[in-house]
């Protein structure tokens, strides 16, 4: 299980990160898949007990019956969807869950062929979420990426291994227009005193240049939050996923038109 982190005396955070991928064994520099090679998880950090693997895979974290190509936005085809999320169905306090997600060609990255599911899942202890979640959408919109595992490493490397260890510095946000953060701020309070599902979906160009941009935005968004939030276990950040998620929902999709400004004045 993901362990707790605290910040040291000069600020710096120890972040222990679970990992996950699930998918198929690749070979070769192109990475390509192996006729002989099906589905299952190719790599599990020493913390994560293996009981658990369903709730990381990509149907259980959308709350969907399956996973398919059509769920991701066609301008992240490459990079995939991401989800941030408490761990649904989680016995206990689940922790924050980080999954990155797409579908790519047995054959290779920019070939033609069958195409298969690819997703990488960082779990992390929810309190860090609380406390610190703009510096954890810095680190999973850098370093979290759907890439498969290899045949040609050991099933030791990829099942026992150690746990993502970082020591990084808060992230303290950049400039950022204040109006897409209100909007943000608006939905999650409107969630709070209502206790209902709430969603507002944000574009590419309208509203932000880049996920990179929108999940700077977002991170300051959640600063703004007290720990005490009661509905801090609802809060989901999706990029790229075509559908929203039960509870307070904040999603980016490159191909939605409609302006915070527009949604704001609604």
């Amino acid at each position: 299980m993901p362990q707790s982190s605290r910040a040291d005396a000069d600020g710096a955070i120890d972040i222990h990160i679970e990992r996950l991928n699930y998918g198929k064994l690749a070979e070769g520099a192109g990475r390509r898949i192996p006729s002989s090679e099906g589905y299952g998880v190719t790599r599990r950090s020493r913390g994560l007990d293996p009981a658990f693997d369903r709730a990381f895979l990509p149907p259980t974290l959308m709350s969907a019956p399956r996973f398919v190509p059509e769920h991701v936005d066609a301008a992240l085809t490459r990079k995939g969807a991401l989800i941030v999320r408490a761990a649904p169905d989680w016995p206990g306090d689940a922790p924050l869950v980080m999954l990155r997600a797409r579908f790519r060609s047995e054959d290779g990255e920019n070939r033609e062929g069958r195409l298969y599911q690819q997703s990488a899942v960082w779990a992390t202890d929810f309190e860090l979420w609380r406390r610190f979640p703009a510096t954890l959408l810095a680190l999973a919109e850098h370093g979290l990426e759907a890439e498969p595992d290899l045949v040609s490493d050991s099933a030791a490397a990829r099942f026992l291994s150690d746990p993502l260890r970082l020591r990084v510095k808060p992230y303290a946000g950049a400039t950022l227009s204040q109006e897409s953060v209100s909007v943000m701020l608006d939905v999650l309070a409107k969630g709070a005193r209502s206790g209902e599902d709430c969603v507002v979906t944000f574009g590419e160009g309208c509203d932000f240049a880049s996920e990179a941009a929108f999940l700077a935005a977002v991170g300051l968004a959640l600063q703004n939050l007290p720990p005490s939030f009661a509905r801090w276990r609802d809060v989901s950040v999706l990029s790229g996923l075509r559908q929203s998620l039960p509870g307070l929902c904040i999603r980016f999709l490159p191909s939605y038109a409609a302006a915070a400004t527009e949604r704001a004045a609604a």
